[in-house]
């Protein structure tokens, strides 16, 4: 069965976006997530005349978007990210995505480490506004399992508080698994809401105190993908399976071995079991 493919531009770090589109289209992929404010072609600050030329070649080489990778982290009311969402909403529109993906909680390296506490009531309080917000732009708000917020059981009672018209969840494989949490759990959780998924692959560290795996290349971790794949799709998903390839700042996925073409090529041809 044909999967739909997409990529996080994330793995692209000083690429050029021409570059990304000829190895996506190299090795079948059919969408890009796009990591804002992460290239100089994705800069929030760029003029919507920019960005419709982007839409344009990108139309003109058979590549979509899957949805936008802001920089939005919602741990509390937080006024000033309703600027990034408004921006990040009609760069979205005019590159015909739905999807803006934002995270919640404090990153923790370690589960030691000690970080403030969610204010939950601020966060639910911003979630409802931005809902409003994302009301007239027609668009959505996809929260990533991450962090205090990685388990499919703390999103689903996250998104009970309220009747959110446009807050969906990004299911990122790895993160509920790193919290505890098994895959048909999660399932059941997010199934309702799930309009995304992130595919990587890990092991964990021979530190039990680190809070996240080690990365590995696809297929060489303890991460069930094939499985995870099959559950998601028998649950009625059609949304795109998106490689997210932290090697920006994971430093065991760089060298050789390693290079993003070979990890592109090789992720594609993992997923076409």
């Amino acid at each position: 069965m044909k999967r739909k493919l997409a990529v996080s531009t994330l793995a692209f770090q000083d690429w050029s976006l021409e570059d990304v589109v000829k190895v996506c289209k190299e090795n079948g992929i059919e969408a890009m997530e796009i990591r804002m404010n992460f290239h100089p072609w994705s800069d929030t600050a760029l003029s919507d005349g920019t960005y419709r030329e982007m839409y344009e070649y990108l139309c003109k080489n058979q590549m979509k978007v899957s949805d936008l990778g802001t920089s939005i982290r919602i741990n509390r009311y937080d006024e000033q990210a309703f600027e990034e969402l408004r921006r990040c909403s009609q760069i979205a529109n005019i590159l015909h995505c739905r999807g803006l993906r934002i995270m919640m909680g404090f990153k923790k390296k370690r589960w030691s480490d000690d970080v403030p506490e969610v204010d939950y009531a601020g966060a639910v309080k911003w979630l409802i506004e931005a809902d409003e917000i994302l009301q007239q732009y027609q668009m959505e708000i996809w929260i990533e399992t991450h962090d205090e917020f990685a388990k499919g059981e703390v999103l689903r009672e996250l998104l009970n508080q309220h009747e959110f018209k446009n807050i969906r969840l990004l299911w990122d494989i790895m993160h509920p698994l790193e919290a505890g949490e098994q895959p048909q759990e999660t399932l059941d959780y997010v199934k309702d809401d799930l309009v995304h998924v992130h595919i990587k692959d890990g092991l964990p560290w021979d530190d039990p105190d680190r809070s996240s795996w080690k990365y590995t290349r696809i297929g060489e971790g303890e991460v069930p993908i094939k499985e995870i794949v099959d559950m998601i799709t028998a649950s009625g998903y059609d949304g795109y399976f998106s490689l997210e390839w932290e090697r920006a700042w994971r430093t065991e996925l760089r060298g050789a071995g390693f290079e993003v073409d070979k990890m592109i090529r090789q992720y594609a041809q993992f997923m076409d079991y």
